[in-house]
């Protein structure tokens, strides 16, 4: 077993070093083209807020939590901090203290809410007699947790079973740790074309095995690493292994643990020090190869568009077919489904804002403005709960699109809609800022109804910016059900024809550029073409 699964870690972390440094050099050449303005992004209308603009716990409050080694259950006071990092104290007097000092902290990110945990563990247990070749009724019967206990769940990493005071406060929590797993913050390094690279190589690596569905996961670089690793393992190994352990289930769990305790030592002990050697490698070589990078912008666009144009000559003929026959007969289905709750909950948001705007005109002391802001800011940062009138809009979209999944198998609706409630919610925070920042304009300038006339201009940018974000939500909704499906009859189809252009690249611009990737984006703009006619 030793030698099979070492011998996959090594292939899968040389995989990954390959499309990684591949995936930063193109990411520098990114960053460079955006600088030289190559490449446009969105043009947003409403003013965004700068970031640490809001410091405040996102909320707090007493839960009770069962422990990581004794198993016991103790009550905790919980701050979510504005960062979405999760702290617990032993009572709320502790964290007022001058250098306050948590019990513990949660670090969520790809982590997910499991509302019935008991439920949960009969899936797991489900899962775990299939892998072992066991019927279920051999395996005990788990404990039964009371209906106000919620987890937040990783495959792979410690998990944590919470108990709220009554249903409100669950919901409300689960609400909350929702939101801390979706926006918290897993890379140790942020650096954009860092993040940018790792993202893209993460994924390559996935295709290149034969993953070809999009993976949702979050955490640390080492941590991302070992996921695709252990998923990889577990895919490829673990069945084999778990179907030969002999015995009761009593001696089967103990070796099984032993095993997985065994794997995850193998890979954390590679990971570690491989992506280490990675980060110090990319890190020494950026610095000698930017400058030369900003010389080559228009020498790589003018080599890019000549390969682009030979490229399209030589695979529309084969992309189309394909597209007519797997991808547009579905997409005006899919546009029924989403078209309505988007718009729906974009209307709701502009009603809201609408509202929270009346309450501050109605409040409004030119001479201290800021304090009227803190209502606003309270909207805006609790916007996971205030906007759920409108974000739940968003979710009758989920029947449905699961209901695609016999056609589109990796499609995931929560992550889609989570997207696209996000979005909302960022449109939000971009209102209430630009509203502050004309009131303030206004109240220099001395305008008459500065809160009406600061409401006209927001929504006259609320508009824009919601159809603008519209449009982005239904390309992405599109393109992560069908782009998966389509790369996987697409690639093999057009190989023959787009690895002989790479010989088209001069020597000395082979690292900077990637001829899958633009085969990559000319996939993603014909498929964009194809959704805007639909959405025209």
């Amino acid at each position: 077993m030793k030698n099979e699964v070492a011998n996959l870690v090594k292939s899968v972390l040389a995989t990954f070093t390959t499309e990684y440094v591949k995936f930063y050099a193109l990411g520098l050449v990114k960053k460079a083209e955006d600088e030289a303005g190559a490449e446009p992004g969105p043009a947003w209308q409403l003013t965004e807020r700068p970031e640490g603009g809001h410091t405040d716990p996102l909320k707090t409050g007493f839960l009770t939590k069962k422990g990581a080694i004794k198993k016991n259950w103790k009550k905790r006071w919980f701050v979510v901090r504005s960062d979405y990092v999760v702290e617990y104290y032993e009572n709320e007097k502790q964290v007022q203290a001058a250098k306050p000092k948590p019990k513990g902290k949660m670090f969520l990110a790809g982590y997910r809410v499991v509302e019935d945990p008991n439920a949960g563990i009969i899936q797991n247990l489900e899962k775990l007699a299939k892998q072992m070749q066991l019927d279920i009724s051999e395996l005990p019967k788990p404990k039964k947790y009371p209906e106000t206990v919620f987890e937040v769940q990783h495959s792979r990493r410690r998990c944590y079973m919470i108990e709220a005071a009554n249903k409100e406060e669950k919901d409300a929590w689960m609400a909350m740790f929702r939101t801390v797993c979706w926006y918290a913050w897993g890379f140790d390094n942020r650096d954009p074309v860092h993040v940018w690279a790792f993202q893209n190589a993460i994924r390559e690596t996935r295709w290149s095995l034969g993953r070809w569905g999009w993976w949702s996961s979050g955490g640390s670089e080492t941590q991302l690493l070992s996921d695709i690793i252990n998923d990889e393992i577990e895919y490829q190994t673990l069945g084999k292994i778990y179907s030969k352990i002999p015995g009761p289930w009593i001696i089967r769990s103990k070796i099984r643990d032993t095993v997985l305790k065994t794997i995850d030592g193998m890979v954390s002990s590679a990971v570690s020090p491989a992506w280490a050697a990675m980060s110090k490698t990319v890190e020494e070589l950026r610095p000698k190869v930017e400058p030369t990078i900003k010389e080559l912008v228009d020498p790589l666009g003018k080599q890019k568009a000549q390969i682009i144009e030979k490229m399209k000559d030589g695979v529309v003929g084969i992309i189309n077919p394909i597209m007519d026959e797997h991808v547009k007969p579905h997409l005006t289905k899919i546009l029924e489904i989403i078209k309505s709750p988007v718009v729906e909950g974009y209307e709701e948001l502009k009603g809201l804002l609408d509202k929270q705007f009346g309450v501050f005109a109605s409040k409004f002391n030119p001479a201290q403005p800021d304090e009227n802001f803190r209502d606003l800011d309270y909207f805006s940062r609790w916007s996971w709960w205030e906007a759920r009138p409108a974000t739940q809009k968003f979710d009758v979209m989920y029947e449905p699109l699961w209901a695609l999944h016999v056609i589109f198998s990796d499609i995931y609706p929560w992550s889609t809609i989570y997207n696209g409630q996000d979005q909302l919610r960022k449109i939000l925070d971009n209102a209430v800022w630009t509203y502050q920042v004309e009131i303030k304009k206004a109240i220099e300038e001395k305008i008459d109804n500065p809160c009406e006339t600061c409401k006209t201009v927001v929504f006259e940018r609320f508009e824009e910016d919601a159809r603008l974000a519209t449009t982005l939500f239904y390309l992405k909704i599109f393109k992560d059900m069908i782009m998966p499906a389509f790369n996987k009859l697409v690639k093999p189809a057009c190989k023959m024809v787009i690895d002989p252009l790479a010989e088209l690249i001069p020597e000395p611009m082979k690292q900077f550029i990637d001829i899958h990737d633009m085969f990559d984006k000319l996939l993603n703009g014909i498929i964009d073409d194809v959704i805007k006619n639909i959405l025209n």
